[in-house]
């Protein structure tokens, strides 16, 4: 199960906290809900790589964040692109790499450790989120393949900003985790992708997202989508790893269940 590959790592924590950490872990259990969430601010979770061993994230501290755009928690939808770069479903080596709206990194730091040429992190440019995001790289260095990881505040669709500027069309490889929640938002985080996306052929825009934010919010998002790129694949997937196609639209939907799929999808530059 996806969920299975995240412990949450005590630090500095009461006893009290940590019998309703157990307490909550067991409601989940009893009323089969999908937990899309792991950690809390200011602590820290371990992801149990099969390849790797345990990988060690920082989850950024929202007091001191000021912002609510919910970079202090790993989402499922960064441990299931971890996963797809072990299996290669997603391959990353050798390739150069972009994480947009990156959080804790994980994909970042998994395609390190695999092997990607170069990988440039990004998340909004607070300092408290992008000084978790280095901190990150710092405890995992030494099972990195890849020497060249940057680390870069970038607000979507912000092209003049400096790592704008310098990586504009350079990455065969662009990684979005849980970033489709802000409908907003959409149109800039497309202009982005557009940006910095590699011309080459064989350049892909790899979209992870959890359905517990909606279903409509993802059907926007394609839709935004799709005027700028080809839409190269697109499916669900749930926690258990199965999969189905999909649907923009599903009618009422169980909230539970709901919460168990992620819709996978590619996009690439449209064709001349």
């Amino acid at each position: 199960m996806l969920t299975n590959r995240i412990s949450e790592i005590s630090s500095g924590t009461s006893p009290e906290s940590e019998d309703l950490d157990i307490f909550e872990s067991s409601l989940t259990t009893i009323f089969n809900d999908v937990r899309n969430q792991h950690g809390e601010p200011g602590h820290y979770v371990a992801y149990a790589s099969p390849k790797h061993g345990e990988i060690k994230l920082g989850l950024a501290d929202i007091e001191k964040e000021q912002t609510s755009l919910f970079s202090h928690h790993l989402w499922n939808a960064g441990v299931e692109v971890a996963g797809m770069i072990e299996t290669g479903e997603l391959n990353v080596e050798g390739e150069t790499v972009l994480e947009l709206g990156a959080g804790a990194a994980l994909p970042s730091l998994i395609s390190a450790i695999t092997g990607a040429k170069t990988i440039v992190v990004t998340d909004y440019p607070a300092p408290e989120i992008l000084s978790n995001i280095t901190a990150n790289i710092a405890f995992n260095q030494s099972k990195f393949i890849s020497s060249d990881i940057q680390v870069y505040g970038h607000t979507w669709g912000e092209l003049d900003e400096e790592v704008a500027k310098k990586h504009a069309h350079s990455f065969t490889r662009i990684i979005a985790a849980d970033t489709l929640w802000m409908t907003w938002e959409h149109e800039n985080l497309v202009k982005s992708m557009l940006h910095f996306l590699n011309d080459g052929p064989t350049s892909r825009v790899v979209v992870v997202a959890g359905l517990h934010t909606g279903r409509q919010k993802m059907a926007n998002f394609w839709d935004v989508a799709a005027k700028s790129f080809d839409i190269d694949t697109i499916k669900e997937r749930d926690i258990d790893g199965i999969e189905r196609e999909y649907e923009a639209d599903r009618g009422i939907e169980d909230v539970v269940e709901r919460k168990r799929w992620l819709i996978i999808g590619t996009l690439k530059k449209k064709s001349s």
